[in-house]
C-alpha cells in the first residue's frame, strides 16, 4: 500500500508543478503576452482571440485546482486508512478502477447511480423534424412538404 502513497505524491507534486507554471503564465501582462507596444493599434479579434485563450487557461488552472484537492483529500483517506474504501457503500473499490483513477472515492456501482444524467430539453422531442417524419408528420416551408423530393 505504501506504493499507492507514492503515486498520490507524485502526482501531487505534478499537478503542483503544472499549476504554478500556469498561474505564473497568467500573471503576465495581455501587452507582454502579445509582444506589442501598444493594444492600440492591435484589431479587437486579435485581442479577442488572446482573451479567450487566457479565459481558457484560467478554467484549466481551476480545474486543476479541484483535482489538487481531490489529491489531497485521497491521501487524507489514506492516512485513515480509508484509501480504497467505496464513500457510499462501504465496499471496496475495484483495483483497475483505483489504478486509473487515483483519487476516485466511490466504486463503480455508486458512481453509475450518483452520476449526472443529462436530460434532453422538452423543446427538442418537438422540434426535431426527423422525429416527425417518423410518426408520419410532414414539414412544410412554404406551402411545400420538406421531405418531399419531387419539388
Amino acid at each position: 500500500m505504501e506504493n499507492v502513497k507514492s503515486k498520490l505524491l507524485a502526482k501531487k507534486r505534478e499537478l503542483e508543478q503544472v499549476i504554478a507554471r500556469k498561474k505564473d503564465d497568467l500573471m503576465i501582462p495581455i501587452t507582454e503576452s502579445t509582444d506589442e507596444l501598444s493594444m492600440y493599434d492591435q484589431h479587437p479579434a486579435d485581442v479577442g482571440s488572446e482573451l479567450y485563450e487566457r479565459e481558457k487557461d484560467a478554467g484549466l488552472l481551476e480545474m486543476m485546482e479541484l483535482e489538487l484537492q481531490k489529491l489531497n483529500d485521497a491521501l487524507n483517506r489514506y492516512d485513515k486508512g480509508q484509501y480504497g474504501i467505496c464513500s457510499i457503500c462501504g465496499d471496496p473499490i475495484e483495483p483497475k478502477r483505483l489504478e486509473r483513477l487515483l483519487n476516485t472515492t466511490q466504486c463503480i456501482q455508486c458512481a453509475r447511480k450518483t452520476r449526472d444524467n443529462f436530460t434532453r430539453p422538452a423543446e427538442e422531442d418537438i422540434t426535431f423534424s426527423g422525429a416527425m417524419s417518423d410518426r408520419g408528420e410532414t414539414l412544410e416551408i412554404a406551402g411545400y412538404d420538406f421531405y418531399d423530393s419531387d419539388n
